[in-house]
């Protein structure tokens, strides 16, 4: 696909600049530029632009994600957020407080105003951040990161996982970005830019707020946390917390066996969350975290 797209577009007056890496995407993403304006070619190996576009066009209304311009067969030709991701302006010390507090506006008014935007028959609505799906995260957590590195068995896993999904309250559900965290979100020319949203779900007011403010990538100073988190701080919010950071170790297993070595960097971030967010908690899993899990310097 992207064999021919190329030259297609340069035949329209388009140069390439670059590839981009797509992190954990299976997608492919190129930086082409025409007439000193830089755009970002999005190439699906698989199904999903239909998915891409079908969200984009309800949840544009409520957020600032990048204008598509042109849509192709497998393809589509985007606005390019830039380089400088939230990830990246906190390293580098940038004042980031602001940019927190417009994204915890972008959450309420996602969870205020979403329920009501998209269709019945949308596929945001037809998915959810359910406990279904959190137990096949943990299995798989379990598979590719856990029984491989700590004296776990998966029977005892499996029982720990379900007694954490099931301790988890989803009376209440709201469109999730799913993925909401400091690599997602880019700052260009004083606005914010949001990405990677295609996996918008239903799920539980909790969730995104955990991803934000509980980032893998990020970890924000107590003082500036303690601020974001304030009424926060609710036993399902800490048990989504738990059950992402979960999940991330075992994305982080996954990407590390296909050679992605750098993921490596993030668990012990990770880790620490965990020891937090089992403090207090009296289930099984955090006993097997407890026990098991948190033993040690972890070493790969």
């Amino acid at each position: 696909m992207t064999e021919k797209l190329i030259p297609f577009l340069e035949k329209r007056g388009f140069r390439l600049v670059e590839k981009l890496q797509g992190d954990a995407s299976s997608r492919q993403f190129y930086r082409v530029e025409k007439k000193g304006e830089r755009f970002v070619l999005m190439v699906f190996t698989g199904e999903g632009l239909d998915l891409q576009l079908q969200v984009h066009r309800f949840l544009s209304a409520l957020w600032p994600l990048p204008r598509i311009y042109e849509i192709f067969p497998r393809a589509l030709l985007m606005e390019d957020a830039g380089d400088l991701s939230l990830e990246e302006a906190w390293r580098k010390n940038r004042k980031v407080d602001s940019v927190y507090r417009k994204l915890l506006h972008f959450l309420r008014v996602l969870q205020n105003y979403g329920p009501g935007l998209f269709p019945a028959n949308h596929p945001v609505r037809r998915r959810a951040l359910n406990g279904e799906r959190f137990l096949k995260e943990l299995d798989f957590t379990f598979r590719h990161f856990i029984e491989e590195r700590y004296p776990v068995e998966e029977e005892q896993w499996r029982e720990a996982a379900l007694e954490l999904v099931e301790s988890i309250d989803y009376s209440t559900a709201v469109p999730n970005h799913r993925d909401f965290h400091s690599r997602n979100i880019f700052l260009k020319g004083g606005k914010i830019l949001i990405l990677d949203y295609q996996d918008c779900m239903m799920g539980p007011p909790e969730y995104d707020y955990a991803s934000l403010l509980r980032d893998n990538y990020v970890k924000l100073t107590p003082t500036l946390r303690r601020r974001l988190e304030k009424n926060l701080n609710s036993s399902n919010y800490i048990l989504v917390s738990l059950q992402r950071h979960l999940k991330a170790l075992g994305t982080f297993g996954f990407q590390i066996k296909k050679g992605k070595t750098y993921f490596k960097d993030y668990i012990p971030i990770t880790l620490e969350y965990l020891a937090e967010e089992i403090k207090n908690l009296n289930l099984k899993m955090a006993l097997l975290i407890k026990g098991k899990i948190l033993q040690g310097i972890y070493n790969d």
